[in-house]
């Protein structure tokens, strides 16, 4: 996030707009609230540092909050909660806007701001990596830890849903939630404010979903040999330690990712918590001049073409990603066709500079509209 937010003030500075950059980990107190009272137009926060105490934004900040979300929003209901009703709320996928309404949020003033690429590699690397892959490995069997302690009647609702998500990656967990508590005439919305924990094991049933479509995703071009550059952490307790043409290596950090994926000839990207929206590692992967193929969402449909400026895969069709990827590997000129396309995409359109952009217009808007 200190990429990111380096990079938006860069963004902002470009259009005219002063910016002061506050940094709550390497500050005492008494600088964070100094800076905060601050006589300004807006505050911006990334995830909403702040915000995880009631009352602190009447206390500290005056002026509009600007709660940039880059996550999915169940993992922030308790920061989200403290949002005051003239603040400002961006989500990256168009589908949170229902989730947190299913959870009981009334937001006033709410955006769609998907990530952006944070720079772009002007000049063409060379390519020594065939297909790569970041992020941490998740341990999958947390989530029955919160299945076990659950009533007969939740048990049977929760493994219902893992058993259609698993079947159709097209249905969604926390739709499916909403169908089973119907069906059984329960409210969910009360439910979830009698019994707050419960939010925590839709969480774990989410990424244990997402888990298990992303590792079957690998294991199926590992099996066909495909020569695979896995970095992030705990890829070493994976089934994928059995295959040796799948490199593990150790995280790196941000800055280096992007270096890697400048030498990747694909960058294969997993979104399955997203049904309408992206993240960074799409637009970062095409500002690399790299292909990317990621699963499809329509938010992603909607700005770019397939197979001329990404490869879209679904995870009910693991075979015909296979394919995909065997097929651009094996075809040079295709690829940096792709590769090219997808720089242009990017440019002047994706990237943090024109976010600043939007942040300002969605400000003008929001201080016309109150």
């Amino acid at each position: 996030m200190r990429y990111w937010v380096d990079a938006l003030a860069k963004g902002f500075q470009k259009i005219g707009v002063e910016t002061i950059i506050l940094d709550t980990i390497y500050s005492i107190n008494e600088q964070i609230i100094t800076t905060l009272q601050l006589d300004v137009d807006a505050v911006i926060s990334f995830n909403g540092i702040l915000t995880d105490q009631k009352g602190v934004l009447d206390k500290i900040i005056k002026a509009p909050y600007i709660y940039l979300l880059i996550d999915h929003p169940i993992d922030h209901l308790g920061r989200i909660q403290n949002l005051r009703e003239d603040d400002i709320l961006t989500l990256m996928d168009r589908q949170d806007a229902n989730n947190l309404a299913t959870f009981g949020y009334d937001i006033k003033n709410l955006f769609m701001l998907p990530h952006a690429a944070i720079e772009l590699a002007i000049e063409p690397s060379e390519k020594t990596i065939d297909i790569l892959i970041s992020g941490s490995y998740s341990e999958m069997s947390k989530y029955k830890e919160y299945i076990n302690v659950q009533s007969p009647a939740i048990r049977a609702i929760c493994e219902e849903v893992i058993d259609k998500c698993l079947d159709d990656s097209d249905v969604y967990y926390i739709d499916e939630f909403l169908v089973a508590f119907n069906k059984r005439g329960i409210s969910l919305e009360l439910y979830l404010n009698e019994t707050p924990e419960f939010i925590k094991m839709v969480r774990e049933i989410g990424r244990y979903v997402y888990s298990v479509n992303r590792l079957k995703v690998i294991e199926a071009l590992a099996v066909e040999g495909m020569t695979i550059d896995i970095y992030g952490k705990g890829w070493d307790r994976s089934p994928l330690t059995m295959y040796p043409n799948v490199h593990i290596h150790d995280m790196v950090n941000y800055w280096e990712t992007q270096e890697l994926m400048r030498k990747a000839k694909i960058v294969l990207n997993f979104q399955a918590l997203l049904r309408d929206g992206t993240h960074e590692r799409v637009f970062a992967g095409m500002a690399a001049r790299s292909v990317v193929v990621t699963n499809e969402t329509l938010y992603l449909r909607e700005l770019f073409k397939e197979d001329e400026e990404l490869i879209f895969y679904n995870f009910n069709d693991i075979e015909a990603m296979v394919k995909a990827v065997q097929a651009i590997l094996q075809n040079d000129e295709q690829r940096e066709k792709i590769s090219e396309a997808a720089w242009k995409a990017v440019k002047g359109i994706h990237t943090f500079d024109e976010r600043a952009k939007t942040i300002v217009n969605i400000f003008r808007e929001c201080i016309q509209r109150n």
